[in-house]
């Protein structure tokens, strides 16, 4: 892992790149640890720390701090919360901290519902261990079957990550799996130089940047959906997301939607592509909302930017749907609301999305939607919406629902995501991605207090 630390850095980031050794009943410990650039496949430092069980979570903070400097970053630079996470004894119980860690290597196995039920030992042999509380919430309640997903799910991790300091990533493994699982391929790169400045970009990855308190006016909540064709594959695969942009990484053109750009690994133009489709509607306090489809064609396309790669037709498909509204600039803290469909690209919509603003919770109730010749119905699922960013992202798997017309259908392996638009949260830019046994199709929705 080349300037990523996977999860919270104590004491998560020990187990995640460590050999954790000892027993409660053990005298003495021994930790080492090796850190290597997955790139170059160069070694980056190692460290080793021993003694006795009584100065272990001693010993654990200060092999943190060797992994930091071994992957160049500046303790001294570290923005102050960052530093205080480094510096704070999640816990001091030992049973509690080995069911932690074994959590931690069941979730990087794919082995989540187990990774979950650990989680749940560690909170209760020490109620004040909010990291394994955090891990426990993250945790979806199915398992990947192979290492490719898991390969699939921590690269795709990066992809919504939230920087955090200078070269610090978080991940979240929840928003991995709902990706991971709707089919999409990714992979982590550097950021490419800038000729302009002939300075290189840090690591960021983020397509979910997060918002500021001071300079939201301009951000848009902006929802996309499209098809490519791997090089080799004879099947397309089909990508749908939502996210907040910044005036900085975004273009209009009137209410038509330009480009985006300055989000990770992922940018659009709308090129020689003809404008098609366009439609709009107001929220209940009014502020609007507009879609439109940018229509390629080889020699007349548009370009979209993936994980490394250009795609154009007749590689990229024919059809790249967008929704946009201005984003929320600040989530209620109180209160519930139901939002049913307003309007978009999924046709036939049915059913509703259910928001506690005190706990953060969403649940998506009996959804229905036709969606390139398929119907699903009956589609539910719930997850928690982050408060890191200010309009809300969400990312989960739906639990249960069925489909007419595809090949086969999980709906633990379809998901979806949403940001939240209008004042106080009027609005939902919601986006879906649906397994059909033969491939993914996806869409994006708009919906509505």
């Amino acid at each position: 892992m080349t300037h990523a630390l996977i999860q919270r850095l104590a004491p998560s980031a020990l187990c995640l790149a460590l050999a954790c050794g000892g027993a409660a009943a053990d005298p003495e410990f021994q930790l080492e640890s090796a850190l290597v650039d997955s790139v170059t496949a160069q070694s980056l430092g190692a460290s080793r720390e021993k003694g006795s069980i009584a100065t272990f979570f001693a010993a654990q903070k200060a092999m943190v701090y060797d992994i930091l400097r071994s992957s160049g970053i500046d303790l001294a630079r570290l923005p102050p919360d960052v530093r205080g996470r480094l510096e704070k004894f999640h816990t001091t119980n030992l049973a509690a901290f080995k069911a932690f860690s074994t959590g931690l290597d069941l979730k990087d196995q794919g082995k989540f519902a187990e990774a979950k039920a650990y989680f749940e030992k560690a909170i209760q042999l020490d109620p004040n261990f909010k990291l394994a509380e955090e891990q426990k919430v993250a945790m979806p309640n199915v398992n990947l079957v192979n290492l490719l997903q898991i390969r699939a799910a921590v690269t795709d991790a990066a992809k919504t990550a939230v920087s955090s300091g200078q070269n610090l990533v978080a991940i979240d493994l929840a928003h991995a799996m709902a990706a991971m699982l709707a089919g999409q391929t990714v992979v982590i790169a550097p950021q490419p130089t800038n000729a302009a400045t002939n300075t290189s970009t840090p690591f960021s990855y983020s397509t979910n940047p997060p918002g500021s308190g001071d300079n939201l006016a301009s951000h848009l909540a902006i929802g996309t959906a499209f098809s490519y064709t791997p090089t080799g594959s004879p099947a397309s695969i089909s990508i749908a997301t939502t996210n907040e942009y910044t005036s900085s990484q975004y273009a209009r053109s009137g209410t038509m939607l330009e480009s985006i750009t300055g989000s990770g690994d992922f940018a659009a133009q709308h090129g020689a592509a003809s404008d098609c489709c366009s439609g709009t509607a107001a929220l209940s306090d009014g502020t609007p909302a507009y879609w439109g489809t940018w229509r390629s064609v080889p020699g007349a396309s548009a370009a979209v930017a993936l994980s490394g790669s250009s795609l154009s037709a007749p590689v990229l498909g024919s059809d790249f749907n967008y929704l946009y509204a201005a984003a929320t600039q600040g989530m209620p803290s109180t209160g519930t609301a139901v939002f049913t469909p307003v309007g978009g690209f999924l046709t036939n919509v049915s059913g509703n999305i259910s928001i506690n603003f005190v706990t953060r919770s969403v649940n998506v109730n009996n959804l229905g939607f036709d969606l390139s010749g398929l119907m699903f119905s009956q589609l539910n699922g719930s997850t928690t919406y982050s408060a890191s960013n200010v309009s809300g992202f969400f990312a989960g798997n739906y639990s249960s629902g069925t489909c007419t017309g595809c090949a086969a259908f999980s709906p633990a392996a379809s998901s979806f995501t949403g940001n939240f638009v209008g004042s106080g949260a009027s609005g939902i830019v919601f986006s879906s991605i649906m397994q059909n046994g033969a491939g993914t199709v996806a869409g994006v929705h708009l919906f509505g207090r």
